[in-house]
């Protein structure tokens, strides 16, 4: 072929691409005789017509009329709802100390783990991730290829490091002390902390201010900090009062959300205080919350993100079968004699999990804003598992589950479905974008064969995905499976 002809069939293809390109911006999808759930709390509204046009929706109304030309979907006895929001997930490898092996062999496929570990949600309804603590330059490449079109996935925001903590193989992390590292664990740690783990603390406030700015500076969508060290036992305290406050107005200024991870109640009451967005599993504590904080969050309308898929469903009945069999054993056995032996028995106990389970019930009892928030991740790749990895946590089911969990720790299916549309919404700091129905929303729907209100399960008769206002098709999905189920 000539340079001549070259330049021409180049020229066709761009013409090409340019037409294609429009008359994806003009398609049009109506989704006729549906019963909408608009994820505001109100009741079902049957007999709906939502409109679709270059991914945002332009139109609900009540019958079946549509604009002339636009492709129509039958939702007759069919439930359409806002795309689900999961506000605390990990999709990729990092060098954790339980699983080394996965990371040494994975570590340079942290893309490719990452985009699949997307898609596993995108599949079951899930069209936004909040990933919000993992290796920071492999997800922002996919969350860039996603929101560019050239892969499909849920919306993917990501936070990187949570601010304060050295890595996996740190004090802040793993109890873990530098003189004990190998070379392999310090350059994880440097992987995951991106300049900005453990030396914050000893930061000033203006020196802080500069480490904050470099940090937005990558593109990170939110901030996470520790506002403890990652462990309960003991639960030490990260930042100062000052320090926080200045983490939080940095990130403010620049348009972002910022949340913590605090594992003790004095330190939860600081990070609240100085005004943070989100509290990442607030029912995470060794003791019960004071009923004052409680009030405090509620006053302030600070989210919480609980993780109602590890203290309800299936795992819930294995607690309390492990923990009867724990009462058991330890009723025969000599009284402790350490504080370090009760420590264990209340560990063998489960206490820890009964705790979490009061703390999220008082918190929705309480009305706080509450979203789902699993920590899903990828966990030993599939060749190095002795048994199976539990569903509680797996991408996409674990979502579904902390959705299902939330009934059972007492709100309605309505207000459950809220918490995973609206709320989680609000989470990913796109309150006015995502998360309910309406003229302007962006187009993230799925379209359910049953109705959720009725039967909260019901979010598992899925019938179509919509990301963006296109229709996803699911069946193709993950494109590659590493660790997942076989499609």
């Amino acid at each position: 072929m000539t340079v001549a002809s070259r330049s021409i069939a180049g020229l066709f293809a761009a013409i090409f691409l340019l037409l294609a390109t429009a008359a994806l911006a003009e398609e049009r999808i109506a989704i006729v005789g549906v019963t909408m759930i608009d994820g505001t709390g109100a009741p079902p509204r049957p007999d709906m017509t939502v409109e679709i046009a270059d991914g945002r929706i332009v139109a609900v109304n009540r019958g079946q009329r549509h604009s002339p030309g636009a492709q129509a979907i039958d939702g007759r006895g069919r439930y359409l709802l806002p795309g689900f929001v999961d506000s605390n997930v990990h999709g990729t490898v990092y060098g954790n100390p339980a699983r080394r092996d996965t990371s040494v062999r994975y570590a340079n496929r942290n893309e490719e783990l990452a985009l699949e570990f997307a898609q596993r949600h995108l599949r079951v309804g899930v069209t936004t991730i909040r990933d919000s603590y993992g290796v920071l330059p492999p997800l922002l490449a996919v969350r860039d290829r996603i929101a560019r079109g050239e892969a499909i996935g849920p919306r993917l925001l990501v936070a990187g490091n949570i601010l304060g903590w050295g890595g996996p193989f740190s004090r802040t992390y793993s109890l873990t002390d530098d003189s004990e590292l190998s070379a392999f664990q310090e350059q994880w740690n440097d992987i995951l902390a991106q300049g900005m783990g453990e030396e914050l603390l000893d930061m000033t406030p203006e020196e802080l201010r500069g480490a904050m700015n470099r940090y937005l500076d990558l593109g990170v969508d939110f901030v996470k900090y520790g506002g403890t060290s990652h462990f309960m036992r003991p639960s030490l305290i990260g930042f100062s009062p000052r320090a926080q406050r200045v983490i939080i107005e940095e990130t403010h200024r620049r348009g972002r959300m910022v949340e913590t991870h605090a594992t003790s109640s004095e330190a939860l009451r600081i990070a609240v205080e100085a005004g943070i967005d989100l509290i990442q599993h607030p029912e995470l504590m060794s003791r019960d919350l004071p009923q004052d904080l409680i009030e405090l969050i509620v006053r302030r309308g600070t989210l919480c993100a609980i993780r109602a898929n590890v203290v309800t469903g299936d795992i819930r009945q294995r607690q309390i079968a492990a923990r009867t069999a724990a009462q058991a054993e330890i009723a025969a056995e000599p009284p402790a004699t350490t504080s370090a032996e009760r420590n264990r028995r209340v560990e063998r106990l489960g206490e820890e999990e009964e705790i979490q389970r009061r703390n999220a019930e008082r918190l929705i009892r309480a009305g706080c804003r509450v979203t789902i928030a699993t920590d899903n991740y990828l966990g030993d790749a599939p060749e190095f598992r002795r048994t199976p990895k539990p569903p509680e946590q797996e991408p996409g089911e674990g979502s579904l589950r902390a959705i299902e969990g939330l009934v059972e720790l007492g709100m309605t299916p309505l207000q459950a479905i809220s918490a995973a549309t609206r709320n989680g919404a609000a989470a990913a700091g796109m309150a006015d974008e995502l998360g309910t129905i309406a003229p302007g929303r962006i187009a993230d729907l799925i379209l359910l064969r049953a109705d959720p209100s009725a039967d909260i399960r019901n979010i598992r008769a899925l019938d179509m995905v919509i990301a963006r206002g296109r229709i996803v098709d699911t069946a193709r999905l993950p494109d590659q499976v590493i660790f997942g189920p076989p499609r």
